[in-house]
């Protein structure tokens, strides 16, 4: 724009053009006719020219006006697309969500709560270990993240969305099968099978491993919790997993472990940066609110 010009003066021409008359922009505009009568006078002032012929209560714009306006009408044009664009997206009306687990019955229940909510959100879902999730949360690559990686720190907005407790799984011919519970010291004997090492839930088991000062070679070890259940049900030693990520397999059975004193507490996870957007906003509202059957929020 030229020196001294400004939007308020252009959209007070563009309102009074528009409605006919200053009364009529004044009140389209929500401000008094002197207000939008000084605007239109300072810019006609400032360029030397005439913008509207004004008789009596008829006002009509000059061919300069008309001209002026044909100029500036785009602008008005592109700022009530924007205003009905930025309104939807406020809405939720569109959108895309991109999100990374090690949880997928959480992120399934999660995503499905939402959508119920917000139908024309695309959502994507990728599977990772707890610490791949936190890494690409970091990156930027994903939105937010369902994890029960341990890392939670400053820069990151945290919902709990279960504290779910480890069991043992062994073989269904195991002599531990017959057990009402088992310890850890009963899992070592037996063989156990472990995790990667970047696994929330081996993490979890070396840490109870050496809480109770057990030394323990693994007969196996494994990348996936899947991969553990097929190692227990050929009968290759025991394995550890938390209760809600066990769906059941034949062959094997479940027993709760006496001595274990950690839950897997599993998280939403969002950059703190971006949490108070209207999309992770409502995330984390829905997640707050999910049957608690299914997300069960620590106390």
């Amino acid at each position: 724009m030229a020196d001294g010009m400004q939007y308020v003066q252009l959209r007070a021409v563009q309102a009074v053009a528009t409605h006919g008359g200053f009364s009529a922009a004044a009140s389209a505009l929500g401000l008094t006719q002197p207000a939008i009568s000084d605007q239109v006078r300072r810019l006609e002032q400032d360029y030397g020219c005439v913008l509207f012929h004004r008789r009596g209560r008829t006002v009509e714009p000059t061919e300069l006006g008309r001209r002026l306006l044909a100029v500036i009408q785009p602008i008005f044009d592109a700022e009530r697309q924007a205003t009905a664009l930025l309104s939807q997206a406020a809405a939720l009306e569109f959108g895309t969500l991109s999100m990374v687990c090690d949880a997928p019955d959480l992120a399934v229940a999660l995503i499905a709560a939402f959508r119920a909510r917000y139908p024309h959100v695309s959502i994507s879902l990728a599977i990772a270990n707890a610490d791949t999730c936190l890494e690409r949360l970091h990156a930027a690559s994903v939105d937010v993240a369902v994890t029960a990686a341990a890392a939670v720190d400053a820069r990151l907005h945290a919902q709990t969305l279960r504290a779910d407790t480890l069991i043992a799984l062994v073989h269904e011919q195991s002599g531990l099968a017959a057990r009402r519970s088992v310890s850890f010291a009963m899992l070592a004997d037996e063989g156990l099978i472990f995790r990667e090492s970047r696994s929330a839930t081996q993490r979890l088991l070396a840490g109870e491993l050496q809480r109770h000062a057990i030394s323990c070679t693994p007969t196996l070890t494994v990348d996936g919790r899947e991969a553990m259940v097929e190692a227990v049900a050929a009968g290759l030693g025991a394995g550890v997993i938390a209760a809600s990520e066990y769906g059941g397999r034949r062959g094997v059975h479940t027993l709760p472990i006496a001595d274990c004193s950690v839950r897997m507490v599993i998280s939403l996870l969002a950059p703190r940066a971006q949490a108070g957007s209207r999309l992770i906003g409502e995330l984390f509202s829905v997640a707050r609110t999910l049957d608690r059957e299914k997300v069960r929020a620590l106390p």
